[in-house]
């Protein structure tokens, strides 16, 4: 099947067409193991950064490729569609990296920019806590600043970490900054690494922050907070304000992941109700089959159109919202769909649908809930958000007639 993104250039189909030859060697053959333990994933992943595949768009001299953020999200689409828990692994091992730029801090930290792009260090994005999830106002983790050792003393708690268990270098929101810290030093503890529905091979880690010093040049930001203030313990800072810088892009990640996932499910589905024969005739031939293929196909064309729109901005929160929450239930109810389409069959692991509808269910939750989407929608509706666009789209409208 075709890209999920419209209007490909040749350089940009070139690398597409690389990427899946590149994958079809290096990943394909090892995504069984991966599912059943027998392999270790970043085995792969670290393989893939030595072609510069974790840090597709920083600079040649940090062991990238120096490519635009399409080139990135063309891969995320190809590896997703082979192993979404590899994707959101290797994506996650370079967040610290993409802050650091983020923040300006990438001549101070240049070393662990330069590890996590080459793929020869993990690395970890850590702000969800035991009580802040959706709610990140309910955030406990808070560094005080030493000003005899040059150093903060981070402490606090963190869950639901990709690569938590297993990171080398973590990037770690806390109520007053944000902070880059190593695991192997001392007061990192992982208290518990997750086992899930899905995302089989993902390390999905639990950290305990016991009074963890860092040094001042590496925190990406700090604000010092007086021992009476209220934003100690409750409410907005201006740190969880700051989180609202990344979430645009991070929405638009988990949507081509979660439309990666759901090419796999459609593109096998098809396939499969075309080769199976029942009553005679191949089961596409039924209506019941082929009304249900049409759905999903038509719901996958809307997902990518909403999608590309998005991509072409990369500004609005409301769209990208719109385009998680659409996304991500469209790609749950394509591979559901598929797995009703291929039976008994599609319930076992012959067929990778059922590993497709474990995995893609928690795109649902993660990087903000549906109904988190819907909330963040629903105001920049009434901010009349929609209203500048429809406005926008009109007078294009009419300047073309």
């Amino acid at each position: 099947m075709r890209s999920i993104f419209l209007n490909l250039t040749e350089q940009e189909m070139a690398w597409k067409n690389e990427v899946d030859e590149t994958l079809k060697n290096e990943l394909a053959p090892f995504i069984d193991d991966i599912e059943n333990g027998k392999k270790e994933m970043w085995d792969i992943i670290k393989s893939l950064g030595k072609k510069g595949y974790c840090g597709v768009t920083f600079p040649k001299r940090f062991g990238g490729l120096g490519f635009p953020t399409k080139y990135e999200l063309i891969l995320s689409e190809a590896i997703s569609g082979y192993s979404l828990s590899v994707d959101m692994a290797r994506l996650s091992g370079s967040y610290p990296a993409f802050l650091i730029r983020m923040f300006g801090k990438t001549k101070q930290l240049r070393n662990y920019v330069e590890y996590l792009v080459k793929g020869e260090k993990i690395g970890a994005f850590c702000f969800t806590e035991p009580d802040a999830g959706s709610d990140l106002s309910r955030m406990k983790t808070i560094a005080e600043k030493d000003e005899n050792a040059d150093e903060y003393i981070l402490t606090g708690e963190k869950r639901f970490i990709v690569n938590g268990s297993i990171a080398d270098y973590l990037v770690i929101y806390a109520r007053n900054g944000a902070f880059i810290i190593e695991s192997a030093w001392d007061g990192f503890e992982v208290i518990e690494e997750y086992q899930m529905m899905g995302l089989h091979g993902l390390h999905l880690g639990h950290l305990k922050l016991n009074q963890i010093r860092i040094p001042f040049e590496n925190a990406l930001f700090f604000k010092e907070l007086k021992k009476d203030s209220p934003e100690r313990s409750s409410g907005k800072t201006s740190s969880i304000a700051s989180l609202q810088n990344i979430l645009v892009p991070e929405r638009v990640a988990l949507s081509v992941q979660a439309l990666g996932v759901a090419k796999t499910a459609l593109y096998i589905a098809i396939k499969y109700s075309q080769e199976r024969v029942q009553f005679k005739r191949p089961i596409s031939a039924f209506e019941g089959i082929s009304f249900k293929i049409a759905k999903m196909a038509t719901k996958f064309e809307a997902a990518k159109s909403l999608l590309n729109r998005m991509i072409n901005t990369m500004e609005s929160g409301t769209l990208a919202a719109m385009t998680k929450l659409f996304c991500c239930q469209v790609a749950f109810e394509i591979c559901d769909d598929a797995l009703q389409i291929l039976g008994g069959i599609g319930y076992t692991d012959k067929y990778p649908i059922e590993r497709c509808l474990r995995d893609v269910r928690l795109l649902r939750i993660g990087g903000g809930t549906d109904e988190i989407m819907m909330y963040v929608i629903q105001k920049g509706v009434y901010k009349g958000e929609l209203e500048e666009e429809i406005i926008s789209e009109k007078e294009k409208i009419n300047s073309f007639w």
